[in-house]
């Protein structure tokens, strides 16, 4: 018996896994499917294996299904950020650029990195996740809609004109279905109702940033920050040191979604409103004062939550 290290490299119609064990790699190709997880799982039952991590880069939603598949299946498993990938490509110099290829490099990432591990989403949260992020698919199609329609013929306009109405009606049922969960459930609620006691924050962007942020998890504001690549990264240039905006690592859609948050903050909330004109007082650009906005207002609702208490300036300094 003995340990085994899976590295999955996920497309939309395909798995490709590579299997060490016992200093030898194994590679196979499954659909990413339920039918393609059953096979992969009758494939590693073939091996006498007595501890398994199986490891992957967290990469939109294609690889959510799998991953929960592997979980519930008894593996233990790492989605690691893609950065964390192609870095440790790079230093290992791969040369070929294939998927077989990178599942092979990702199982030997689990090996000599040991990448923490992933927990599932609470029910709760999954269900708020994905009404929310069918309301983003949605609104998005909206805005496309609205675009088209001054540009659109007289003979298609009317066609135009209902998919806008059908796209807002079904906007304001899913923003009612998210309203109905948190009310539901106590803990969304009583966070909901002090994440918008600072300015910036509405309660459609709670229930966003709820959705996508386990705040429980993390020990500080800084973990928080770097999970969502809202940390200043620093580079070294000859003798001087330049400061980029972001470091840009951590989880996309977050800061996409802080991203308006923050403008308001910047104008309506004193302390960021301060903290802004200090910025601007020290040369900084405006992005990289709406980034640190960004920053400071995550901080915010991470003492928020944290003081289980509405906001106060005192606490959001000190946090």
């Amino acid at each position: 018996m003995s340990k085994s290290l899976l590295g999955i490299a996920v497309a939309k119609l395909k798995l490709d896994v590579a299997l060490l064990r016992q200093g030898n790699t194994l590679t196979q190709q499954f659909a990413n499917s339920p039918a393609g997880f059953t096979a992969l799982h009758a494939w590693l039952t073939a091996f006498p294996i007595d501890a398994r991590h199986a490891c992957l880069q967290a990469t939109g939603a294609d690889g959510d299904a799998v991953v929960l598949f592997l979980y519930q299946t008894g593996y233990a498993v790492s989605r690691v950020n893609p950065s964390r990938i192609k870095g440790y490509a790079q230093a290992q110099m791969q040369g070929h650029k294939t998927d077989r290829a990178d599942a092979i490099l990702i199982a030997d990432f689990c090996l000599t990195q040991e990448p923490s591990l992933w927990q599932p989403t609470s029910p709760v949260i999954a269900d708020l996740q994905a009404i929310t992020r069918r309301l983003a698919v949605l609104e998005e199609r909206l805005q496309a809609e609205q675009h088209r329609l001054d540009a659109t013929p007289v003979t298609t306009r009317a066609s135009v004109a209902r998919m806008i109405a059908t796209l807002k009606q079904e906007i304001a049922d899913r923003q009612g279905q998210s309203n109905d969960h948190v009310d539901h459930n106590p803990e969304l609620q009583e966070q909901q109702e002090w994440l918008p006691s600072s300015p910036g924050i509405g309660a459609k962007t709670a229930q966003l940033w709820l959705s996508d942020i386990d705040f429980g998890g993390y020990h500080s504001a800084r973990e928080v920050a770097a999970f969502a690549g809202v940390t200043a990264k620093k580079r070294p240039s000859g003798s001087r040191l330049r400061q980029t905006n972001l470091c840009k690592l951590g989880n996309g859609r977050i800061r996409q979604g802080w991203y308006f948050p923050a403008l308001v903050a910047k104008r309506h909330n004193q302390l960021i409103k301060e903290f802004a004109k200090r910025l601007e007082q020290n040369g900084k650009s405006q992005m990289q004062i709406v980034c640190a906005a960004m920053r400071k207002l995550l901080h915010i609702a991470f003492g928020v939550l944290k003081h289980r208490t509405p906001f106060n300036p005192d606490l959001a300094i000190s946090g």
